[in-house]
């Protein structure tokens, strides 16, 4: 209702109230998003997505999910059948082929013993970074990964209009555990065709149009290393593109234009790509 609201060709002003919009996800949410307590806003992103889904769909299908939906196919070999075939490549795996919201990316493990640091120059040194197109190889169709006992192979068949792609930094879900490791990445035509190796579709490239962070640990960010106070209640927002290169920064109520440079001083935890 809210979303139709917003976009009626009839209405006057083209905007509603932000309280409104909080209320009408409580009710839908039924209490599991509100204003009495933070929630992982990945979470709130699929809820909606999904929701919006069910409200609009068409058959099988929406516009929603002919949006933001892909497809993958996933291969699953047991890892005691490897073990016991002595020709790997002749153990047949179980081939699923399923669709995706979003990809969600795996930032390598947090080093156990790092140099210790007098300043804050010498602590940036030591937070680890990791290029985007290094941990989109998880889906690029020749990665392996192993979980409980399985091994399973990504392969991405088809890419959507818009790509939202999860940083997973929290190994637990009260978030009380962070990855500060820094994700580098460009902001233009970033070659997720070649990168993710999906069959027809290797020159296309996309544009990063939203990218939702989070202030590090403890209200410090993880590549300036100063304390945010005005992000110690609400640790999370976003920068948001409009047009060709101008960037805003949306903070709650608090929307401000910044310099496309303010991107990379923050902790990625949500982006979305737009297909050019």
């Amino acid at each position: 209702m809210v979303v139709r609201r917003m976009w009626h060709a009839r209405r006057f002003k083209a905007h509603i109230s932000p309280h409104e919009c909080v209320q009408e996800i409580v009710v839908l949410s039924k209490g599991r998003f509100g204003l009495d307590k933070e929630a992982d806003p990945f979470e709130l992103l699929v809820w909606m997505l999904n929701t919006l889904h069910g409200m609009v769909r068409k058959k099988k299908t929406s516009v929603v999910y002919e949006t933001v939906r892909g497809e993958m196919q996933v291969a699953t070999w047991k890892v005691q059948d490897m073990l016991q075939d002595d020709m790997v490549e002749d153990v047949e795996a179980t081939i699923l082929t399923m669709p995706f919201l979003a990809l969600s990316l795996e930032l390598p493990p947090t080093p156990l013993f790092t140099h210790p640091s007098t300043d804050d120059e010498d602590e940036r040194a030591n937070i680890p970074q990791v290029a985007l197109g290094t941990l989109l190889q998880r889906y690029n169709g020749t990665t392996t990964v192993e979980t409980n006992g399985l091994v399973r192979q990504y392969t991405v068949t088809n890419l959507p209009a818009y790509i939202v792609c999860h940083v997973k930094r929290f190994t637990k879900h009260n978030m009380s555990e962070k990855n500060l490791t820094v994700v580098n990445f460009p902001v233009r035509n970033v070659p997720f065709g070649d990168l993710l190796h999906v069959h027809g579709s290797t020159s296309v490239t996309y544009d990063l149009v939203v990218n939702v962070c989070h202030v590090g640990h403890q209200g410090k960010s993880a590549v300036d290393g100063a304390v945010l106070t005005e992000f110690e209640e609400s640790p999370f927002f976003a920068y948001v593109r409009q047009g060709e290169n101008l960037w805003f920064r949306v903070h709650d109520l608090q929307v401000e234009p910044v310099m496309p440079q303010m991107l990379f001083l923050s902790d990625s935890y949500i982006q979305v790509w737009q297909r050019n």
